[in-house]
């Protein structure tokens, strides 16, 4: 059996992949193959680890399972396959819930100032104590009731911070329905989006949303860029409508080099990192190979997802 592995290993990451491969299945690495390669291999393969352009996978008449390195999968809403496809659910909740808070905290305690007045060798402590907050006991908004919104809630109780919740079918959010959310997100000066990007989601976070928060409001996107209306957003933030945000994500990535969002001094840009740590790709690894013993024993696997409904 082939295994088609897309998934970006390092040398010493492929070396515990190989080691942890059972005898009957071969693996084939994408940045072992020259470009004009690797459509061929994938179209050959019997399994991909990894997110392989949607279109490769239509073709590859011998393919069984796809197992996607990420939770999101927006890009196979419309695949036409009959191989299973799984994602790595619930695996980036406490990475990204880490940045989401740490981002804030930064903010707050102006780490990204400070790191900016290192560059230049300019000493300025004193007179920036007037201008730093505390995030203890302030009123957070998480947008999603998923994994990495209640790793949010739970990093945020070390804080003292009163916590609630938008999702649409979980009975422990006080938000439903965006009018709802709409009408009290100014009681909010933390808002967190954990929303997945889906045509129902596209721009949740509207300009109308927007102009209702708080004017010391910090947003933080660890979500998908296509959840927020972002011409809004950076109007916002250019304006000083509100405080400033942390965002891991934008509509479009990489971010344009002239886009406005470089050139805001109230914006941390962590640029899709947040979901990253030292072992993620041998923690990923180990995943992948529980799913492939169940696989191999023809159980059912986990993660199990239908594009076309969403989840």
């Amino acid at each position: 059996m082939k295994v088609y592995v897309q998934t970006p290993l390092g040398p010493s990451e492929k070396e515990y992949f190989t080691s942890k491969l059972p005898a009957s299945v071969q693996a084939v690495f994408e940045s072992d193959l020259s470009e004009s390669t690797r459509q061929e291999n994938v179209e050959n393969a019997d399994v991909i680890f990894g997110n392989v352009p949607a279109e490769w996978i239509e073709s590859a008449s011998n393919l069984r399972w796809i197992q996607l390195h990420s939770v999101g999968f927006d890009k196979y809403q419309d695949l036409n396959s009959k191989a299973t496809l799984t994602n790595m659910k619930g695996f980036y909740a406490q990475p990204c819930a880490e940045t989401a808070v740490g981002g804030v905290l930064a903010f707050y305690r102006k780490m990204d100032v400070f790191g900016i007045l290192r560059s230049q060798n300019k000493w300025v402590g004193q007179s920036m104590r007037c201008e730093m907050s505390l995030l203890r006991k302030k009123k957070v908004l998480i947008i999603g009731t998923g994994s990495i919104g209640q790793a949010c809630r739970k990093i945020l109780s070390g804080f003292d911070c009163p916590t609630d919740f938008f999702g649409r079918s979980n009975p422990e959010a006080r938000f439903r329905t965006p009018e709802d959310l709409q009408q009290s997100i100014h009681e909010y000066e933390v808002i967190i989006n954990t929303l997945p990007g889906t045509e129902e989601t596209r721009k949740f976070v509207s300009a109308e949303m927007i102009s209702r928060f708080h004017s010391n409001a910090v947003f933080a996107n660890v979500g998908r860029g296509t959840t927020v209306d972002e011409e809004a957003l950076t109007h916002a933030l250019l304006n000083g409508d509100i405080a400033g945000a942390v965002l891991d994500v934008t509509e479009e990535e990489p971010l344009p080099e002239k886009h406005p969002l470089w050139d805001c001094p109230n914006v941390i840009l962590s640029q899709h990192s947040g979901g990253g740590y030292r072992e993620e790709f041998r923690d990923l690894t180990d995943i992948f190979m529980e799913n492939l013993n169940r696989f191999l024993a023809d159980e059912p696997l986990e993660n199990v997802i239908d594009p076309q409904k969403g989840y």
